[in-house]
């Protein structure tokens, strides 16, 4: 069934985005005029054993060594960022996909576990002495509190993703942190460079929302939660978005990383973190 109203502040005044869904051009990428919360136009593609089978993979399905080596940097980047304060901790991983982080996380934590309904995982996973449950219920089951939970581009995947925040902060310590990593509705090629190749190949059908600054505060406080903090991070080097600007395709990082240095990169991740326009939001919320 079409969506009718904003899934947050109940708005019927819709704008429709530039662009087109890239695996699914039936579907239109809306935003809410009131509170600018990005979401496709029809949720009816995802049903509850969605992603139990692989279906955000759909025909272009990985293998699991190229899946880890895809999802390394982050993993290397999301563990630097969260690794003293993991120390000894009980560390919960919502979403953990193919369990990168997870590996880095396990030899520092006292506890790391995941959740992940993806079935063809399993195996993979006691193979590499990793606790990752299939559900939040069947989590919740072991009584377990935690002192951190992630959720690494997750929510933006769920239809309700108020409701699953809820159910997850009754695993949380009274003085326990979600961490919560989304990608940016406002991000620079889509709202400052307005390019038009990158707004018919970013928008895709497992992304039903899109968030930024605002709305993201928003949602997390219509959980129960409060922000503790926002901040942006640009995972896509200015090399990136050159090519994006000179070609209209994506991998510039690859092709041209030699325009790139940490120098560079980080002024250009603090002047468009300034404006709000980072391809990447994270969040930080306790009880």
């Amino acid at each position: 069934m079409p969506i009718t109203n904003c899934y947050l502040c109940k708005s019927t005044n819709f704008l429709k985005r530039q662009g087109v869904v890239r695996d699914n051009p039936d579907l239109n990428v809306l935003e809410c005029t009131e509170c600018k919360l990005v979401f496709l136009s029809d949720f009816n593609h995802i049903n509850s054993s969605h992603y139990e089978n692989s279906g955000m993979h759909g025909d272009t399905l990985i293998s699991i060594p190229e899946w880890l080596k895809d999802t390394e940097s982050d993993d290397e980047r999301r563990f630097q960022f969260i690794k003293i304060k993991a120390i000894n901790k009980i560390l919960l991983d919502f979403g953990c996909g193919v369990g990168g982080f997870l590996l880095k996380s396990k030899n520092i934590t006292k506890l790391s576990v995941g959740i992940e309904p993806e079935m063809r995982l399993q195996n993979f996973y006691k193979s590499q002495n990793l606790t990752v449950y299939k559900n939040l219920e069947e989590l919740q089951k072991q009584k377990i509190k935690f002192d951190i939970i992630t959720a690494f581009h997750v929510i933006e995947h769920l239809p309700d993703p108020i409701l699953t925040l809820t159910h997850i902060k009754n695993s949380l310590k009274e003085d326990g942190e979600i961490i919560l990593e989304v990608p940016n509705s406002d991000d620079a090629l889509l709202t400052l460079y307005n390019s038009k190749e990158f707004s018919n190949f970013t928008y895709w059908s497992q992304h039903l929302y899109l968030f930024n600054q605002f709305n993201l505060s928003k949602l997390i406080n219509k959980a129960g939660l409060k922000v503790n903090w926002i901040r942006q991070v640009q995972r896509y080097s200015i090399a990136n978005h050159l090519y994006w600007l000179s070609f209209g395709k994506p991998g510039g990082h690859k092709v041209w990383a030699f325009l790139d240095n940490q120098e560079i990169c980080s002024a250009y991740e603090n002047n468009l973190a300034s404006l709000g326009i980072c391809d990447t939001i994270i969040a930080s919320a306790s009880i």
